[in-house]
């Protein structure tokens, strides 16, 4: 509970405080009877600053030694970077001058193995996956950044062996129908047999029929299978393909099945062959 009026002292305790301090100053002043306390006070004052300050040191080092390896962090962390950039670099250019490499080895290939120098690669677009793996159309599309103008109907080859023809060229693209294009006729022979092969609507797949009975064909299956030249599309004895199935439809026709060793889907640069490339 609060007190509602003042304690009174009695003023001899005011006099006997006042008497006790001065005889404490004079004491003090005369003889230094404190002066052990005033230097143990300063001395703690000294010591308490002293470790203050090594405290504060302490910390200002340690926060500067983090500053520091956050430094470093950000400076290594730059540095992979700029290493992670230079590798790219230096692994896109080793990647692009092999492709070099392998396009002129291409090209050098193909005007060895069909005698022409009027060959003019070009890099796959895409190809109709949905279509070719499943349905009756099965076509190709080549980028034509040069705008070349083709006729319809140029042999288009990949690796060593042809592929399919030109079908039309539009804004950059080229459009090829492939060999197992359920629309495309090509001109084989084997060494027993001519006949017009036509696609399968399947991969790498083309069929003809013969007029012969299946014992009277003297061919077996994985013999090889050229193009004719008839037609005077596709250079003769050019190897396209291997005998897959002998199947007997009648008495005196058989059905041979062939499947072809250019694979669409494994290739990156295509030859077209041409008289003249007309840029437009």
């Amino acid at each position: 509970m609060a007190r509602s009026t003042p304690t009174y002292t009695p003023a001899i305790n005011y006099v006997i405080g006042i008497f006790l301090s001065a005889i404490l100053l004079f004491s003090d002043i005369n003889y230094n009877s404190f002066s052990s306390v005033r230097s143990a006070f300063k001395a703690s004052t000294l010591y308490v600053q002293m470790l203050s300050n090594t405290v504060m040191d302490e910390f200002n080092s340690v926060f500067e030694l983090l500053n520091s390896k956050q430094m470093l962090l950000e400076s290594n962390k730059e540095l992979q970077d700029q290493l992670s950039k230079l590798q790219t670099k230096e692994f896109l250019k080793r990647e692009n001058i092999e492709q070099q490499t392998n396009v002129i080895n291409f090209y050098q290939d193909l005007v060895k193995i069909f005698d022409n120098n009027h060959i003019q690669l070009f890099k796959i677009a895409s190809i109709d996956l949905k279509n070719y793996l499943c349905c009756s159309s099965h076509r190709l599309f080549l980028k034509n950044p040069n705008h070349y103008v083709l006729e319809k109907n140029l042999p288009v080859f990949a690796g060593k062996s042809f592929i399919g023809q030109t079908e039309k060229s539009w804004m950059n693209f080229v459009e090829v129908i492939l060999f197992s294009d359920t629309a495309h006729v090509l001109p084989i022979k084997s060494d027993v047999f001519y006949c017009d092969a036509r696609g399968k609507g399947k991969p790498l797949q083309m069929s003809c029929l013969i007029n012969f009975s299946q014992s009277k064909l003297n061919s077996q299956i994985g013999d090889p299978i050229f193009t004719s030249g008839l037609g005077g599309v596709f250079n003769s004895d050019i190897h396209v393909g291997t005998i897959e199935n002998i199947k007997s439809i009648s008495i005196d026709e058989t059905e041979i099945s062939i499947k072809l060793i250019a694979d669409p889907l494994k290739e990156n640069f295509y030859g077209i062959m041409g008289n003249k490339f007309n840029e437009t």
